[in-house]
């Protein structure tokens, strides 16, 4: 019998709904979010979930309604947004890490760039008919930290290599270190090294152990001209202690593309609770580091193919700590 697998994504084209049922139709039997309703008899038979974030208030009737799950695949790399609370206890949950790991690191790499040779503070001047002469930095002979040494910041090094930089500092709590980093560090070390950073690239998903992790303390140790790039979750740095940072040190730079503060509706304005947009040493994205054309395409692939696996009885891959989020 085969088994049930609720596809909780909104308006797939037709497209996609063929897409999945030719990657996945073999072994399951598919019901698409938009042709269900939460209280249907499948979705209290249903053992696996294809999410996104969870953010509908129909999607996440039919979690808490799913009583049968067994297994949930999120077409994201962050899992933070799911609703934890609505969730059977011994849920196995997978994240997406890796799908858009190379587009994340070139987008990372061009912030980077942007930050080190002021581009953007450059154009800005120049449309004003300012001639200013700031020296750019280097990113050959830097010591570069990546916080959050996984799929996304091994791409990164991969990359940044080419540039040949002094040294490549990669961060994480296993203490995995491959032949694109120099060295590795754990989290709790990184106040002894970090005065010697001169790009601080963060890649981290939020958890209850990143949360916060970028504060003051350690925004205070790090060099007046230093580059922070942030492509991994806005709430892993305190917003206020950036603010504060940035106003006080004209010279140090932040490229940021991950937020505190969404609009609630596509088009709405939306600006953060400090005034960071006000700030000449800031460049600003709105979380696109992961998109391009084919991207919802490439996510769905990737995340099927780890739904194939569970409903083949094979080993699923990037399975979460749940308790690293509630």
């Amino acid at each position: 019998m085969k088994k049930i697998v609720l596809m909780l994504l909104r308006n797939l084209s037709d497209e996609d709904r063929k897409f999945v049922i030719g990657k996945i139709g073999e072994y399951a039997e598919i019901y698409f979010q938009d042709d269900i309703e939460p209280y249907d008899k499948a979705v209290k038979e249903a053992e696996v979930a294809l999410v996104s974030t969870a953010r509908s208030e129909k999607t996440r009737e039919i979690l808490a309604n799913a009583k049968n799950l067994k297994f949930i695949q999120s077409i994201l790399a962050g899992v933070d947004n799911l609703p934890y609370n609505l969730l059977p206890k011994d849920i196995m949950i997978s994240s997406n890490a890796g799908a858009n790991a190379e587009e994340v690191a070139e987008f990372a790499i061009a912030l980077t760039l942007a930050a080190t040779k002021k581009i953007v503070l450059f154009d800005r001047w120049m449309r004003r008919g300012i001639w200013r002469n700031d020296t750019p930095q280097l990113i050959r002979d830097a010591i570069i930290m990546i916080l959050g040494y996984g799929n996304i910041g091994r791409e990164i090094a991969k990359r940044l290599r080419a540039f040949k930089p002094r040294k490549l500092i990669g961060v994480n709590r296993r203490g995995y270190k491959d032949e694109y980093i120099d060295d590795v560090i754990k989290p709790d070390k990184i106040r002894d090294v970090i005065g010697s950073v001169d790009i601080l690239i963060s890649t981290l998903p939020l958890t209850k152990e990143t949360k916060d992790f970028i504060d003051k303390d350690i925004l205070s140790r790090m060099k007046k001209n230093a580059v922070l790039v942030n492509v991994g979750r806005g709430r892993v740095i305190i917003e206020e202690d950036l603010y504060r940072h940035l106003e006080e040190n004209q010279g140090f730079t932040a490229a940021i593309d991950v937020w505190w503060r969404y609009p609630s509706k596509k088009g709405e304005e939306t600006y953060q609770e400090t005034p960071l947009h006000k700030l000449d040493n800031i460049i600003m994205t709105p979380h696109m580091a992961g998109g391009w054309s084919g991207f919802r395409r490439k996510l769905l692939d990737y995340a099927l193919d780890n739904v194939k696996r569970y409903l083949k009885g094979e080993n699923v891959e990037n399975i979460i700590r749940i308790e690293d989020y509630i």
